[in-house]
């Protein structure tokens, strides 16, 4: 492994094996720059191939959120905290939730606040996909570590998801404009009462991340992943990842318990491959890891 501190360039080798665990950006970067990924990115850039493992960068996947905002009628405290989530189908038909709601501190994109502005004082209500079917990609700019990468989120590109976050920002509305809310509303100030062309404009221009970015190495068995079952790159001697890219698809609910879970579990694997007993305090606190 070979890395920059202090200006000052080391090399170091690992006695047993590696584990990447650098999210689900940096791990494919590292990856692809290190020569594990698609040959033909690989060779734009002359970087050697080691290890020609295509989905490397691609599958990516998020929960992506537009925004409904209302100004508040008073003030609000600057240790205003959300405190309310939902999760509801967008049609009876389907087996669970698929949008997601939840309330905050209000922000939209520059697009959106552009338009109809952001009040000094409010709240907002995030209409969130949470079982997005789009998928995106990383891509290297460059083959030395501080070259910025290309993100093609590809956000709404399926249009099953552009339904679902317009239902999102529906559902958002009913919420924010019923009657129980009214002493909190002085008014709403986006999206506001839309035809269907209008506030399909207002949600391409307004989705946004939810820092939830999963699956650019993901775990599987065909020929665009990544990992095994054991989190062990293909192809590749004592290397493992341990972080949110190797899900074959991003969670419904929030990421982070399930990538404490991949810790968890990585950690079980690692033990038990290399018959490391944990003793003391850290035994009595994780028995199972």
């Amino acid at each position: 492994m070979e890395f920059t501190h202090d200006g000052k360039h080391h090399r170091i080798a690992a006695g047993r094996e590696v584990i990447l665990s650098l999210g689900a950006m940096h791990t494919p970067k590292v990856l692809l720059q290190s020569g594990v990924g698609d040959e033909n990115e690989l060779r734009r850039f002359g970087i050697p191939v080691v290890q020609h493992l295509p989905g490397v960068g691609r599958g990516l996947q998020d929960h992506p959120l537009c925004a409904s905002v209302w100004e508040h009628r008073d003030p609000l405290p600057p240790t205003f905290i959300p405190e309310v989530t939902v999760y509801r189908k967008s049609m009876s038909a389907i087996s669970g939730p698929d949008m997601h709601v939840l309330h905050g501190v209000p922000f939209a994109s520059p697009e959106n606040v552009a338009r109809f502005g952001m009040p000094a004082s409010g709240w907002a209500l995030f209409g969130v996909v949470s079982q997005p079917k789009s998928r995106g990609r990383l891509r290297l700019t460059g083959p030395d570590p501080s070259a910025p990468l290309q993100i093609e989120a590809n956000h709404l590109s399926d249009p099953e998801d552009l339904a679902v976050a317009m239902a999102g920002v529906g559902l958002s509305r009913e919420i924010g404009n019923s009657v129980a809310l009214r002493p909190f509303v002085k008014r709403e100030v986006m999206p506001g009462n839309l035809d269907k062309t209008s506030l399909e404009r207002f949600v391409r221009n307004g989705v946004s991340t939810y820092w939830h970015v999963t699956s650019t190495a993901k775990m599987g068995r065909d020929a665009m992943s990544v990992v095994g079952g054991d989190l062990k790159v293909y192809g590749i001697d004592n290397l493992r990842i341990a972080d949110a890219s190797i899900m074959p698809r991003v969670t419904t609910g929030n990421t982070m318990a399930p990538c404490v879970i991949i810790g968890e579990r990585a950690a079980a694997l690692i033990r038990d491959e290399h018959q490391i007993a944990l003793t003391g305090t850290a035994a009595q606190m994780s028995p199972g890891v």
